[in-house]
Parts: structure tokens; sequence; C-alpha cells
């Protein structure tokens, strides 16, 4: 098992990812998170602060007393990339790796941002090209754009 699988929380979902594993109704779970919060080198306290809730809610998380929101849960990725952005800098931007067409382009806010490998966390669930016809029903989380730069992040190279 790979520690992105179990960073990502998808260990006893070994098809899906973080999304597929909420499109079933799976949220992160607490042990999920706190893997997340260990791999940013953070404290309770100081991930409270950078995720703007308080200190009550980071445990709650970790306890499984709350679920994890998905705004949440989308910082602590964006989080974890940003800050690791030395091992994600040759994934080249998604829509060069998805051939997404011209027209989806500048659609696309993650595409006029010039922000290819931070796409996920512009769209929320859906970016255009998983909005076509052809990639419908897929989310961000199980694009390999997304998967790739997991896995860099947390197993020093693409898998």
């Amino acid at each position: 098992m790979s520690t992105a699988r179990k960073i990502a929380g998808t260990e006893d979902f070994p098809e899906a990812s973080p999304e597929g594993a909420s499109e079933l109704g799976r949220r992160m779970s607490g042990a999920d998170f706190s893997r997340m919060r260990a791999s940013l080198g953070k404290s309770q306290r100081e991930l409270a602060e950078l995720l703007g809730v308080s200190l009550k809610a980071v445990e709650s998380y970790e306890q499984g007393w709350r679920n994890v929101p998905a705004h949440v849960e989308r910082l602590l990725y964006f989080l974890l990339f940003k800050l690791s952005e030395d091992a994600i800098e040759a994934e080249e931007p998604c829509w060069a790796s998805m051939d997404c067409p011209e027209d989806k382009r500048t659609k696309c806010v993650a595409y006029v941002a010039k922000e290819g490998r931070f796409c996920w966390f512009f769209t929320g669930r859906l970016c255009a090209a998983a909005k076509s016809e052809e990639a419908e029903g897929r989310g961000c989380y199980s694009c390999s754009v997304f998967s790739r730069m997991l896995a860099r992040v947390e197993g020093g190279g693409t898998r």
C-alpha cells in the first residue's frame, strides 16, 4: 500500500480515490485527517489556525466525532501541494495532461489563472474535461493529474 493511498484515505477502496470515496458516501476519516496533519508537520493548534477552525474542530475531526467538511479536506490537499511545490514542479498543467480542447480551456478557471496543478482546487469537484461527455462522472480527486501529484508528494516520485 502506497503512502499516497494511505494519506488519501483510499486504502479501503483500492480502486477509488478520495473523490471517488466521497462520491460513494465516504468522507475523509479521522485517521486520514490525522495522517494529513502529520504529513504537513503541523500540530493540531497550528493546523486549526491555518484552516480557520477551532482547535476543538480539529480534535473532533481526528477523533471521528465530526465529519471533515469537503472544503476543509480540499484545503488540506492544497496546503500539502503548496508546501511541496518542488516535488510537483515537473507535473505538466492539467489542460496539457488531459489534452483539453482550446474551446474548453478558455472556459476553465485553472487555465485562465495559469494554475494547471491546482485545477481540482479551483473547480471544486469537476473540471471542464470531467464535465465533457467522454469523462462524465469523474471527479477531480480521481483525476490522473491529482493522483500523480499526490504520489510525488507522498511517495517521492511518480508511481
